[in-house]
């Protein structure tokens, strides 16, 4: 699988997206969105936080956020994705009459933290094809590199 690089608008971060995945809006401002161009998975959204006002540089905001929604979110766990620690867990949903399943991986490092969550139909849930997706936004998420 080809993949290309994606940059944030302000360059404080990047990741490593597949090729034929495009950016769109989603309207939610700081939140970066893809999806797969040609065949629709799922939605990839990526929402990057930085900790600007911090008192001790070398306090990780990020690592207590993670153990703090760890504790705080019904059937999260924590993982590892690449150097990151993550929280992840799964939610359900209905929109306009659809059923939804929306995953959510949490990570960051200091004063950086990325919220990430990938939605699918609910009838995608059990299928090989959401398998395979899953393993890709980790390693879109493992990629991230802060600069």
């Amino acid at each position: 699988m080809n993949f290309k690089t994606f940059t944030s608008q302000s360059g404080w971060f990047n990741l490593s997206l597949p090729a034929d995945w495009s950016e769109y809006d989603d309207d939610e401002e700081g939140t970066y969105a893809f999806f797969n161009s040609k065949s629709w998975t799922g939605n990839f959204r990526i929402t990057p936080i930085r900790w600007e006002q911090v008192a001790d540089s070398n306090e990780d905001k990020a690592a207590k956020f993670v153990a703090k929604r760890i504790t705080e979110t019904e059937g999260a766990t924590k993982i590892m994705l690449g150097d990151f620690e993550c929280v992840y867990y799964k939610r359900e949903m209905k929109q306009d009459n659809d059923s939804l399943v929306i995953y959510y991986w949490i990570t960051g490092k200091k004063q950086n933290l990325f919220i990430c969550s990938f939605t699918i139909n609910k009838e995608q849930e059990s299928t090989k094809q959401n398998e395979d997706e899953l393993r890709i936004v980790e390693k879109i998420i493992k990629s991230i590199k802060i600069n």
